[in-house]
Order: C-alpha cells, then structure tokens, then sequence
C-alpha cells in the first residue's frame, strides 16, 4: 500500500498560519538569504488581490485589497515554499517519507520564524494529492474499493467521471478526503491550488487515461505557543490519518 501512495503522490503541501507578522516586507531580504542558503535558489514575489466587505454609510461594498507573498524554489522546481504574513505553506511534487518531508518544512519554519520571531500557531494542516494510473494490462476498478467504485459502475453508459467526499472529524483534527474517477484526460490539479512553476513526476503528467485522484486535505485549527515539536507531532498525526483515508479508498 505504501508504495502505490508513493508512486501515485504528485503533490504534498504542508502549512502553518501564525499570527500577523506586519514588518515582513522589510525582513524578506534576510529570510530571502537564508533560503538561498538551504538551496532554495530561485525566488518571486506573488501579488494576489482579495475582495474584503466594509461597511460604507448604509451600505456594504467589495474593497480589493493587494497581498504580497514570497515564493523560493529549489533548482529543479520539485519544491517550493511560499511566505506571507500570515502563512508559510510548503509543496513538492517529490514526497519520499514524512520523515524526509517533516525535516524539509521544518528547515524552512525555522528560518521564518528565526526572523520573524513568531510566539504562536494559529492553523496547522497538511495535503496529499494522489493520481492513481493503471499499470499496463490493469484497469482502474482493480485498485479501487468497492464503495468508490459503486456509483461509477450503476451509472452505466459512458461515465465522465464520478466523485465522493467525506468530511470527518478525529478528536482535533478535521479531514476532508475527496475521490475523483475520471475516464480520460490529464493530470488535473484542484481549483484552490496554484502550481506556480512546480516540476511534476513525468510519468503522472505526461499519462491521459483512465485515472483516480484521491486528495486528503487535513488540518487543527487551535491557537497555540510556537513549538517545532508540536508541529511535527501535529503534522504526523494528520499525515497518519490521511493514510488511513487512502487506504480506506483503494484495494487492500
């Protein structure tokens, strides 16, 4: 099971909101240093507009407001990190191990908040993105379980596509696990997901066909004192739980 997650895993994203850091613009270029440093070369500053409501006399109206944030990539684009005020979010589309993965965000943590001398967490979640892709001589239904596969084989004719969606709570952590069956088309990356310039495994982009995507978007959401073991404790534990969400939706 392990190692059809590995293989199937095109993108992994771990995130931490933290309180509002407002002299970021003027701590970036440090923050830039270090990451140049820990091999992540290549850096963009990102504008992103939101629509924010405020009241104006009796009336509500949309203000768009202009956010910055900063992205640093390593040489070969398989990951990335991306800073905001309020926010770092890590992605690679090179996932290994949640060992390999907790060290690498953690690295990068640690130089944020090095610089920004963060005092508290306010989210903590982790994504996983997998695409399913029959081997040669194999069809998708022999890696699905039979409850993803129900609505898709009752349907009969010529099924696009079919999805299910669980939102489930375990103690602190809230989950949301989503499975796609398509029967053609490319890779495909949910709406809420920029991939920026992300490189992705050749064999998942390059694939059109019949293919599953199973996505597993965990979070806390908690306010709580900065601590590098608290988040990695946090991360694992959601990462263990969206395993058990991946296993819940293929063939054993």
């Amino acid at each position: 099971m392990t190692s059809l997650r590995n293989a199937s895993n095109y993108l992994t994203i771990a995130e931490v909101r933290f309180e509002s850091a407002a002299n970021i613009a003027q701590l970036i270029h440090t923050i830039q240093a270090a990451f140049r440093v820990a091999r992540y070369t290549d850096s963009t500053n990102i504008k992103r507009q939101t629509l924010n409501v405020e009241q104006l006399d009796q009336r509500q109206v949309l203000v768009p407001t202009m956010h910055n944030a900063y992205m640093f990539s390593n040489k070969n684009k398989t990951s990335h990190f991306i800073l905001n005020a309020q926010c770092l979010t890590f992605k690679t589309s090179d996932f290994k191990d949640i060992e390999s993965f907790l060290m690498l965000f953690l690295e990068g943590f640690f130089i944020v908040n090095k610089v920004l001398n963060l005092t508290s967490t306010q989210r903590i979640g982790l994504r996983a993105l997998e695409r399913i892709v029959p081997s040669k001589g194999r069809h998708l239904t022999d890696y699905l379980a039979p409850s993803e596969l129900n609505l898709y084989k009752k349907l009969g004719g010529h099924s696009v596509f079919s999805q299910t969606e669980i939102f489930h709570q375990f103690k602190e952590t809230q989950l949301l696990n989503r499975v796609k069956i398509c029967l053609n088309g490319g890779l495909e990356l949910p709406r809420d997901i920029d991939p920026a310039d992300m490189a992705f495994k050749v064999n998942l982009i390059t694939y059109s066909g019949p293919s599953a995507y199973i996505d597993s978007d965990g979070y806390i959401e908690k306010k709580q004192k900065i601590s590098f073991a608290t988040i990695k404790k946090t991360l694992t534990e959601i990462h263990a739980l969206t395993t058990v969400a991946f296993t819940a939706s293929v063939k054993g």
